[in-house]
């Protein structure tokens, strides 16, 4: 695999920037992304499904708009018939659909903390309450226009999947808001 460099580089600084003397939001870009996309035919649905309980070991099949962590890994149900492998990529056979890697084509930032959600509800048109949004959900919406997908990692943990060509301007967007909570740059 291709080293990438970081698309947010130059406006990814390290430290903690206050507000009342307190951070509460903790933003941090996950590097090294490795995403598959895998599309399955119309009648291999439920094949795909055994492919991925027999290769990942997921035990029951993922809802729409869901994901399920793994070891390694985690597995999400980004439309009916596709899905988000990130962390590994598998060899699918090709009579039960296709994929495409993703990994070069997204920023992945995550957004965590006490005020997580409402940072994020200032941009995105979602629901984030836990009942509606609950843990391992997932979601595409827009930022300004641009397509983004988030997942739900924690009660105040989430993953946002930003094209790498509008991350920049989408990063400088969140730490502009986030600027009113307080928040942390960290590595990881």
């Amino acid at each position: 695999m291709l080293n990438r460099n970081s698309a947010i580089i130059e406006k990814y600084n390290i430290g903690k920037y206050l507000f009342e003397d307190k951070t509460e939001i903790i933003l941090f870009e996950n590097r090294n992304l490795i995403i598959q996309q895998i599309a399955a035919w119309p009648d291999e649905i439920s094949n795909l499904e055994k492919f991925f309980s027999d290769q990942l070991g997921v035990q029951k099949n993922i809802d729409f708009n869901r994901g399920k962590i793994l070891n390694n890994n985690s597995l999400w149900r980004m439309e009916p018939s596709k899905w988000w492998l990130l962390g590994s990529i598998i060899n699918l056979p090709e009579n039960l659909g296709t994929s495409l890697e993703l990994s070069h084509a997204f920023t992945s930032i995550t957004i965590k903390g006490a005020k997580s959600d409402n940072l994020l509800n200032r941009h995105l048109p979602l629901d984030l309450r836990l009942d509606n949004f609950p843990i391992h959900s997932s979601a595409s919406s827009a930022i300004h226009h641009v397509s983004v997908k988030l997942f739900r990692l924690s009660e105040k943990e989430f993953r946002l999947f930003i094209p790498r060509g509008f991350a920049l301007s989408i990063w400088e967007i969140l730490l502009e808001t986030a600027s009113q909570f307080g928040y942390e740059i960290t590595d990881s």
